[in-house]
């Protein structure tokens, strides 16, 4: 009870009241440290070019651009690895299903055909 308790305080009520970002102990301290500082990119950029340039339509003109840039940097490193690392939906099975598996094919006639769940081809 008192994890959980926890958990909630540390995902829900601290990520609401930073804007989002928490410590997560199951990612590696790494990637906890990328988050922080793109977080910290993203929360102070706005009140840097509030007080660094005159209040108008030039704070617009630099914030967009430079967001845009990173949200397509971020999504292509992510394109990137999911092609490189990503083989395809991973089915676990434990043994037994694969013997029972193995001894109902050989069971069964090989002429016949089993049915696809998409239909015919």
């Amino acid at each position: 009870m008192g994890s959980q308790t926890l958990q909630i305080l540390r995902q829900g009520v601290w990520a609401a009241l930073s804007g989002g970002w928490y410590y997560d102990p199951h990612q590696a301290t790494f990637v906890n440290a990328l988050h922080l500082y793109l977080w910290l990119f993203l929360l102070g950029l706005p009140f840097t070019l509030y007080m660094a340039l005159p209040s108008s339509m030039i704070i617009v003109a630099v914030y967009c651009p430079v967001i845009a840039a990173v949200f397509i940097v971020l999504k292509m490193v992510n394109y990137r690895l999911h092609r490189a690392l990503d083989a395809g939906e991973i089915v676990e099975r434990n043994a037994n299903e694969f013997t029972d598996q193995r001894a109902k094919t050989e069971q069964g006639n090989c002429s016949t055909r089993r049915k696809d769940s998409n239909g015919p081809r």
